[in-house]
């Protein structure tokens, strides 16, 4: 599997291959235990049988295959390890980064709503203040205007009642 494949799979895939590759190392070490158990037996019946046999061994080096190939499994498995390690330290950085840029994203739509609003709110109580205003006026010029019609009338009556008041004195006098 190259470095891009496992760049590409999700921590469950590289926690289970990592868990794939840990039975296979106990599998071997089973075998390699079993194989030395076996070479023990077979050492002491060709220790009986003679040196050539356990000379024959040591030269073709079976022990140390054995013993480089157990030693390489786990130096790649170590290195898959600290490769996924930092795959994962990245993606963790890689995603407090995004979100951190999401949060400062919302906050400043926020900010943006909140002056908006204001904007709205300062507009509509000046309109509401304008509002009053006319209507403030326009009572005064309503007042105005029934205080001069009550102020004819009021001079009107006193008129006629001073015309009645002549007349009524005048009969008097007579």
């Amino acid at each position: 599997m190259t470095e891009q494949e496992l760049q590409r799979l999700n921590r469950k895939d590289l926690l289970e291959i990592m868990v794939e590759q840990g039975r296979e190392l106990e599998a071997l070490k089973k075998e390699l235990n079993e194989a030395k158990e076996a070479l023990q037996s077979r050492e002491i019946a060709l220790d009986e049988a003679g040196s050539i046999a356990v000379a024959a061994l040591q030269i073709n080096g079976i022990f140390e295959v054995a013993q480089a190939a157990s030693q390489q499994y786990i130096e790649n498995i170590k290195k898959l390890n600290e490769r996924q390690t930092a795959i994962c330290a990245q993606r963790e950085a890689e995603s407090r980064e995004k979100a951190g840029r999401m949060l400062k994203d919302v906050a400043e739509k926020c900010r943006e709503m909140e002056a908006g609003v204001q904007r709205r709110c300062e507009l509509q109580e000046m309109e509401c203040h304008k509002k009053c205003e006319r209507m403030e006026a326009e009572a005064k010029q309503s007042a105005e205007a029934y205080w001069q019609e009550v102020s004819k009338r009021l001079q009107s009556f006193y008129e006629t009642h001073q015309e009645l008041k002549k007349l009524l004195h005048f009969s008097a006098q007579i």
